[in-house]
């Protein structure tokens, strides 16, 4: 007699490789990853009527109150003056639905398989971090020219990704867990660990970089916390210390670098050039390129003379990016401390010649590739800049100043209900005008906050709800002592100071996911988890 297939069997088997597919993906895919959380959810409703003893005993309740986020939006419509608009906001978060849905009515994991899941999707990171490091070393023949282009995906969504895995092999170590298979492998552990934070600098986010510091700190008060030896509560000590204060140092190193300038005295600076051509000096500029003054020491009619002869992007021309070559040719040359001459033009090397061409404005940009040098000193620059002439365009952190700007006023006229869904465009515009900005309107934008974000569109009601909304599950399902999945959400709760990341495809998937994950399947010895 033929024996009938074990239904339950097949059905945790169809679930648990859904979900390896989805931490697979991550890293490389935002389009995959869209059609892996339909699969996702397509599996769920299609077996759940095969009755199984492993569907999660957490509360209906819980799951109602995450799909109610999708629900606070759709309310939002109702104020709306751009109803496609808002159609579309409502589909970006349609993840609030799909996800908690999907991960709720399917079977619960067991141990070894919810193992295997975290170790697939920190090997996927770590892939996507080879073939980024890949692309960087051979960036000529990729075609790449700024760092954001290694990943796949956003550069910012992967650095929470990083973050995460740093997270989950942190207590891997800590808690000496052995993985199916594999055991427990301490070196391999630390050295995939070290990779994975120079990699995460590497990227140069600095949202993830602060996410990785906030989260940090939280873990090494936990440990200072939960050792009972003082030895060890000292070097933890000074390990946070180290974290506090490094930052601060570097920081103001590269500040110091940007500000100390080099002192001009016009009665006694070079009046022409080695071909006897006249320079050009505007004493009253303040712009600057490490240190020297960008408007001296310049004569425009040798520059675009030897510029041409060395390279086929004319003088005069614009690069993708809209600006004059010969702005960023200035600038270049200002950099290495040369003078803006034909002789400054021919001791540029090869390497510096692509480098202008390819629109990167300072040597360090091109020299200092694997370093957090330059994406410090580009926010400096952006900052000096704004604060002289109060133009933020094409600046990113000049633009996240107005941002915040128009997100303030926007709170203090409507700080109860927000302005709702789908009208961000026409209420910053409006908010634009108020604070006569300088921002283009191509440019405008919402903040890069998702807490501003929560309030300028749902106001301090739909704020503090949607807080409730994530935070209570939490200690409803027994989570008080679950150190991976509070480090997971104070990552994310440090990272979205940073950017409006559970309103973007690949940010809300991710949190979504990894959020229902331990809300729902983690063991109940990680949910207990103590030193």
């Amino acid at each position: 007699m033929k024996q009938k297939p074990d239904l339950s069997y097949l059905r945790e088997n169809i679930f648990f490789f859904s979900l390896l597919l989805f931490v697979v993906l991550l890293p490389f895919s935002e389009a995959l990853v869209s059609i892996t959380a339909g699969l996702l959810l397509l599996q769920a409703l299609i077996l759940f009527s095969w009755k199984h003893p492993s569907v999660p005993h957490g509360s209906w309740k819980n799951l109602l109150l995450l799909t109610s986020v999708f629900l606070i939006y759709v309310i939002g419509t109702l104020f709306t003056r751009d109803l496609p608009f808002a159609r579309y906001e409502c589909r970006k978060v349609i993840f609030w639905i799909i996800i908690p849905t999907a991960l709720f009515i399917s079977p619960l994991l067991s141990r070894d398989r919810f193992l295997i899941l975290l170790v697939f999707f920190c090997l996927s990171v770590f892939v996507a971090s080879l073939t980024g490091v890949v692309k960087l070393l051979f960036s000529n023949y990729f075609q790449i020219t700024e760092f954001r282009k290694i990943i796949l995906i956003s550069h910012i969504r992967y650095s929470f990704q990083l973050v995460l895995t740093i997270i989950v092999l942190c207590w891997l170590f800590i808690s000496k867990t052995k993985l199916p298979v594999i055991g427990y492998k301490p070196l391999w552990l630390l050295l995939l660990l070290v990779w994975l934070v120079y990699f995460l600098i590497l990227l140069k986010s600095i949202t993830g970089i602060v996410a990785f510091t906030g989260t940090s700190l939280v873990l090494i008060l936990y440990l200072i916390a939960g050792m009972k030896k003082l030895k060890t509560k000292l070097l933890l000590f000074m390990l946070l210390m180290v974290l506090l204060v490094t930052p601060l140092i570097y920081v103001s190193r590269v500040w110091y670098d940007f500000y100390h300038t080099e002192k001009l005295d016009p009665h006694t600076v070079d009046k022409v050039t080695p071909s006897g051509n006249p320079y050009s000096f505007d004493f009253n500029s303040e712009e600057k390129e490490n240190g020297h003054w960008v408007r001296a020491y310049l004569c425009e009619k040798e520059l675009r003379e030897e510029w041409n002869k060395v390279s086929l992007c004319n003088y005069d021309s614009l690069d993708k990016s809209g600006f004059p070559y010969s702005a960023t040719l200035i600038r270049y040359l200002t950099s290495k401390g040369l003078r803006k001459d034909s002789a400054g033009v021919r001791q540029l090397t090869y390497k510096d010649i692509r480098a202008i061409e390819s629109g990167l404005a300072n040597h360090i940009y091109a020299d200092r590739t694997f370093s957090l040098y330059p994406r410090v000193y580009e926010s400096i620059w952006e900052y000096d800049i704004y604060s002289r002439s109060g133009n933020p365009n094409k600046q990113s952190l000049s633009q996240r100043i107005e941002y915040f700007k128009a997100s303030v006023l926007l709170i203090r006229k409507n700080p109860w209900f927000g302005i709702g869904t789908g009208n961000w465009k026409i209420r910053y515009a409006e908010a634009y005008r108020d604070l006569h900005s300088k921002l283009i309107a191509e440019n405008q934008g919402p903040s890069h906050n998702q807490y501003l974000n929560y309030l300028v569109k749902f106001g301090l009601v739909g704020f503090l709800y949607i807080s409730y909304v994530i935070l209570i599950p939490v200690f409803g399902e027994r989570h008080r002592k679950n150190l991976v999945f509070w480090l997971f959400l104070v990552a994310m709760g440090v990272a979205n100071f940073g950017d409006a990341n559970l309103e973007t495809h690949m940010g809300l998937s991710f949190f979504t996911f990894f959020y229902c994950l331990f809300l729902w399947h983690s063991p109940d010895d990680i949910r207990a988890f103590h030193l």
